[in-house]
């Protein structure tokens, strides 16, 4: 996370200050959340995952010409290519996140709709559906030259330069080199083989140059980016007692609902 700017919809100024409070007692620099999703069986099926943030916020700038000036409220995580979740996404793409901070006493749950962005030369590899130019805006007044950037037409999805390839690699080379080493393993979820050499621990650190090479290959091709078009947001304070449901509207807009917690 990144912090937040003006014109960020509330829910986000209040999930983002939320996880820096947390994170000044914990020091834990991404929120480990529970993922939902639907199994090929129709059934829920739950694991931990860390979001690697907004798309336009910190390392996931929108393009290598982004200096920072773009954000949005389009929430990634990664994943294995050939993890369970790749294909129950891909049959389901309705999912939830809930997250609870335990020092601040709240609890975040989001539901959204995944798309999946595959390495380019994955035979699953497809153009993304999400429109993210609609989802991305100025992260402050003074970021594009146009007369009208106040107007939402101007600030949603006009001449934004967005490279999602651009923004999966800077996802990957962002982990630490023990989690980019992950991706180069065999599938997750199948039996562990006996041969240590296929499960590395640092891709640097393998001494056959042309080994490496292949893991590395390996590694990036095996690397998912998912976003998470966020459509509803509640947020519980369980110190307070208070609950608000936001709701996104058909264009790029909220509704905000108090509720009983």
């Amino acid at each position: 996370m990144n912090g937040f700017c003006s014109r960020d919809p509330e829910w986000k100024k209040a999930f983002v200050g939320y996880v820096e409070k947390e994170r000044e007692i914990t020091g834990e620099w991404f929120l480990p959340m529970a993922l939902s999703t639907v199994d090929l069986d129709g059934r829920p099926a739950v694991r931990m995952v860390s979001p690697r943030g907004f798309v336009g916020d910190g390392f996931l700038r929108i393009s290598k010409d982004d200096n920072g000036q773009w954000t949005s409220d389009v929430l990634t995580i990664c994943t294995h290519a050939k993890s369970n979740k790749v294909q129950e996404l891909v049959n389901t793409n309705d999912v939830q996140l809930v997250a609870y901070l335990p020092h601040t006493g709240i609890q975040i749950r989001l539901g959204g709709n995944a798309s999946l962005l595959f390495h380019p030369d994955s035979p699953n590899h497809s153009s993304l559906s999400l429109d993210m130019r609609q989802r991305v805006w100025p992260r402050n007044e003074a970021t594009s030259d146009n007369e009208g950037e106040g107007d939402p037409a101007l600030v949603n999805g006009c001449d934004v330069d967005l490279d999602v390839e651009y923004i999966r690699e800077q996802a990957y080379l962002n982990h630490l080199p023990v989690r980019q080493a992950w991706y180069s393993w065999p599938p997750p979820g199948r039996a562990r083989a006996a041969d240590s050499s296929l499960y590395p621990t640092e891709i640097s650190k393998i001494a056959d140059k042309a080994e490496m090479e292949k893991y590395e290959m390996n590694a990036r091709r095996n690397y998912v980016l998912i976003f998470i078009d966020v459509n509803k947001v509640d947020i519980v304070d369980l110190k307070q007692s208070t609950r608000k449901i936001y709701t996104r509207r058909g264009d790029t807009t909220w509704s905000a609902l108090n509720v009983n917690p």
